[in-house]
């Protein structure tokens, strides 16, 4: 009986340990148009659409180049902006003139909200 309580007792640790902590930070978010080659991350190599820049705040030194985000919509003040969807985009720029905002692809900001808005108020998590 011992024998089975140890085994379930490592499987319970083993289990904590794979859990990973997931926090939301919000922010700004905006878009921008095509094309989206060359970027600091990958120079000339075409990453598709779903990609975003970051500001210096996030940027990291670079550190988070290549890293998936997944952004939602939460603007407050205007229910008609947002979307009820999320999307996951990889990191392949850094936005020289943002802080701790986040640039999107045209195509990633129109699957969380209307364009005509232009800027939003999104959460994001690594």
């Amino acid at each position: 009986m011992e024998q089975k309580r140890d085994v379930i007792v490592v499987m319970a640790v083993a289990m904590l340990c794979s859990l990973s902590l997931v926090f939301a930070v919000e922010t700004m978010a905006t878009y921008r148009d095509p094309p989206y080659t060359p970027s600091e991350c990958f120079n000339s190599t075409d990453k598709g659409t779903l990609i975003a820049a970051v500001g210096h705040a996030i940027w990291n030194n670079k550190r988070i180049c290549g890293q998936k985000l997944n952004v939602r919509c939460i603007n407050d003040d205007d229910s008609q902006s947002c979307k009820n969807s999320s999307v996951t985009v990889e990191v392949v720029d850094l936005c020289d003139g943002c802080n701790d905002s986040i640039v999107l692809s045209e195509e990633a900001f129109d699957v969380i909200a209307n364009k005509e808005v232009g800027r939003v108020k999104v959460e994001y998590e690594l």
